[in-house]
């Protein structure tokens, strides 16, 4: 393999590892400010035990996603030199005001909710849930709209080689920044609910701390049922975004080849760029063509219509983007069927659907994972759409032997770090709220 091809394993591994810490804390820091909340108004002691559980485990998290976040800066002065002096006036500005800002008001207040619960007035810790909410969603927008921006570039001009800052506004807020993050932390909460419900159905099955978990439960479950059923109608309209400003990358997701009125929705196939089709494809008529133009006759235009220098690669990306939307459907079916036993007053009591929700909790970060590999591997072979191609964009001046060290030495911290955070994660989890009693007999 040349140097761009292993910097690209190394950076997708290092940025895919730390996204599931990211992807979790904005979850956690979602039902911790719902929780903290209750409590401020409620006054019911269950909601700050609750709480004081997913601080704990939050403060696991937020451990490993600071260690593991370290690495990806170093990766683009490293790696990618010739990106960053490309375009290091436009894309610095995003991660200066990331780390500056959102970072430290995060670090600072999750600090605040982990030491200081007897320390500060109610108001101050409830304020420093907020923070902490705020801080980590505002730090997912910085880094979004950074990779955003490399999507649909804007705010810029071209001069002697390289990239300028022109508006701040329109570099920041570009075409896609806005629907992307949405869509992005929606799937955080969705995560959050699905890891908080699975949670509580491990101690519910252990019958421990029933009268907790059980409140916990029946708190995540409407939400999850809410956040799933939003994200597929999020995803249409992010999708439409796509279409309009990253053809190529659309027909891929879509595995339209050739340009055709009435294109079906595949819902599976086996995709072969080789020979331009869908093997076994699986689908709805006409499909695609309504839901991108409204008609069912309109014409759809395949990837014949575009240069095949800049068709990204078809086979991954179908893939992933058809895998992540079974998962999304799976997710969905789970917490409708939640509902309706909620509503019906049998959730506790159905020990099988506790299990099935222990055995989801992989779900979220799976789709997750799936819709970034699709979404990135899709903008090849640009790293800056239209700008800067991916092979422009790396550094020439290490060999590719040293690229190999590195990758390997990450893969084997990596293995380390999974293997500590899941150690010290479950041990937290297990170890239930403070001052948990024995076990309590569970009741619908």
């Amino acid at each position: 393999m040349d140097f761009t091809t292993l910097s690209r394993i190394q950076f997708g591994v290092t940025i895919g590892f730390h996204y599931l810490f990211a992807l979790t804390t904005l979850g956690l820091a979602f039902y911790i400010l719902l929780l903290e909340s209750l409590y401020y108004y409620r006054k019911d002691d269950d909601f700050r035990r609750l709480s004081d559980f997913l601080i704990k485990l939050l403060a696991v998290v937020f451990v490993f996603g600071v260690t593991t976040g370290f690495m990806m800066p170093f990766a683009f002065g490293a790696n990618w030199s010739r990106f960053s002096t490309f375009a290091g006036p436009v894309f610095g500005i995003h991660l200066v005001v990331e780390s500056i800002n959102a970072f430290s008001l995060e670090a600072v207040s999750i600090g605040v909710l982990i030491f200081a619960r007897n320390k500060v007035s109610r108001e101050l810790y409830w304020s420093s849930a907020l923070m902490v909410f705020i801080g980590s969603h505002l730090s997912g927008f910085w880094i979004v709209s950074a990779n955003s921006w490399m999507q649909t570039p804007a705010g810029y001009a071209l001069e002697n080689g390289k990239v300028v800052l022109t508006s701040l506004f329109d570099a920041v807020l570009n075409p896609t920044a806005i629907i992307r993050f949405v869509h992005v932390t929606i799937g955080a909460w969705i995560t959050g609910s699905v890891l908080v419900a699975g949670i509580s159905a491990f101690h519910l099955l252990g019958n421990r701390d029933v009268k907790l978990f059980r409140r916990l439960l029946r708190l995540s479950i409407p939400l999850m049922m809410v956040f799933t059923i939003l994200q597929a109608g999020l995803g249409h309209v992010h999708i439409m975004k796509v279409l309009e400003h990253n053809p190529e990358k659309d027909a891929a997701y879509e595995g339209i080849f050739h340009t055709v009125k009435g294109a079906p929705l595949y819902a599976f196939g086996i995709p072969d760029s080789g020979n331009e089709k869908i093997h076994f494809a699986i689908g709805i008529p006409y499909m695609l063509s309504f839901l991108e133009t409204g008609s069912f006759t309109a014409e759809v235009k395949g990837l014949e219509e575009y240069p095949k220098d800049t068709w990204p690669p078809v086979n991954v990306i179908f893939t992933t983007f058809h895998l992540m939307v079974m998962l999304g459907a799976a997710m969905i079916a789970i917490a409708v069927v939640g509902g309706y036993l909620q509503m019906k007053r049998k959730l506790v009591e159905q020990r099988w659907y506790l299990r099935v929700l222990m055995f989801a909790i992989p779900l979220p970060y799976l789709a997750n994972e799936l819709g970034w590999i699709g979404t990135e591997m899709g903008r090849q072979p640009w790293i800056i759409y239209g700008l800067l191609r991916t092979d422009q964009a790396s550094t020439t001046s290490i060999p590719a032997v040293q690229a190999v060290v590195s990758l390997s030495f990450i893969v084997l911290l990596y293995c380390l770090l999974s293997y500590l955070f899941l150690k010290h994660f479950t041990a937290a989890v297990k170890k239930g709220p403070a001052g948990s009693g024995g076990k309590e007999v569970a009741d619908g």
